[in-house]
């Protein structure tokens, strides 16, 4: 059976040919009869090493996902979408149950203790603890407590099995990495680009602009001269949680933006995409040196004042492999492409070594 077949019958998406003898309403009542014959149709689709796997099985797979898979989608796209998401999940069901078929042959048994405690943990964690509701949970989704118990079983043999391969693609060399490197050398080139920390205040409602721009004034004199803070932060009825705050601290607590959180931190931004004012201020300053509050005017909205911290900058150029993040950044992808390799690889073995059939 095509996927195609398979995604008329899991939502009743066929075409029903016109039959033109018959009268309207029987039209209508032999079209919705054998619609509800498909939606509630199960057959075998699949089976992987003698395990048979049916509609219903990929009923459940897709359910989660077919609301996301229609949206903004014509018919004829929808039904297209799914015939494409139920073959894809009928090759992960399959997958799956290889991996489980060779880890019976060659390992065993889960340890009932592993299923025991992972069902606990998601007692305590999603029910708080109670069970009846966790039971009547499990009916509502059209499982029973040793259906639910053959579900995490093999959920946990599927993920260690999983797990193995990916240990042996762990080890990334160095040999590999340059390799990734030299072939993604573009992905490294970097723009002019400065890195800053940011205090955003804003004029408050009670407060006139002469007040407010004080205000952002004596913030920015008291961040150049770090012996004013403590007045600064009295006067203004602010508490800074550090003993010996600095930028980051005080943006932390008084800057409105989202970058207060961190510390202020924007992060690396290339020039061409900061505010033409910012870059002529940043560009002139020295690597940890502190503005003056710079004020911007929105019609229709308070003023807004930003004091700017210099951490960085670098010239145009390419980021080497010496750098730690790029050094990072690169093992993060040779790793998860290793990863993805050997977990194919591992799979389409799999499959040769066992009978797989679609149906």
């Amino acid at each position: 059976m095509n996927a195609l077949s398979i995604s008329c019958l899991l939502l009743g998406a066929a075409t029903l040919a016109p039959a033109q003898a018959l009268p309207k309403k029987t039209q209508a009542e032999a079209a919705a009869a054998q619609r509800w014959s498909e939606l509630n149709a199960d057959r075998i689709a699949g089976n992987a090493n003698g395990q048979p796997i049916t509609l219903s099985d990929l009923r459940r797979q897709l359910a989660p996902f077919v609301e996301e898979i229609g949206r903004g989608k014509s018919d004829a796209e929808f039904n297209q979408a799914i015939a494409n998401y139920a073959e894809e999940a009928l090759k992960q069901i399959t997958d799956r149950q290889l991996a489980i078929a060779e880890f019976k042959a060659s390992v065993g048994k889960v340890p009932a203790s592993y299923i025991d405690g992972d069902i606990e943990e998601t007692i305590r964690r999603e029910f708080n603890g109670d069970r009846n509701r966790f039971v009547a949970s499990l009916r509502a989704t059209g499982h029973t407590p040793l259906s639910y118990r053959k579900f995490i079983e093999d959920r946990i043999i599927f993920e260690y099995m999983i797990g193995q391969v990916r240990r042996t693609a762990l080890e990334v060399g160095p040999g590999k990495l340059q390799a990734y490197y030299d072939a993604h050398r573009s992905e490294f080139v970097r723009k002019e680009s400065v890195q800053l920390r940011q205090i955003t205040l804003m004029q408050g409602a009670s407060e006139t602009l002469a007040e407010g721009k004080a205000r952002a004034e004596a913030w920015a004199a008291a961040l150049r001269d770090p012996a004013k803070l403590p007045a600064t932060a009295t006067r203004y009825k602010t508490t800074i949680k550090a003993a010996a705050p600095g930028f980051a601290e005080v943006a932390e607590a008084i800057s409105t933006d989202d970058f207060a959180k961190q510390g202020g931190d924007t992060g690396w931004k290339p020039l061409e995409d900061i505010n033409e004012r910012v870059v002529g201020v940043v560009s002139g300053m020295k690597d940890g040196e502190i503005s003056e509050a710079l004020q911007f005017d929105i019609p229709g909205s308070p003023a807004l004042w930003f004091i700017l911290k210099r951490e960085g900058f670098k010239k145009a150029g390419t980021d080497t492999l010496e750098d730690p993040k790029v050094r990072a950044l690169v093992e993060e992808r040779v790793r998860s492409q290793a990863i993805k390799e050997t977990v194919e690889k591992w799979l389409a073995e799999l499959r040769t070594k066992h009978y797989v059939e679609y149906r």
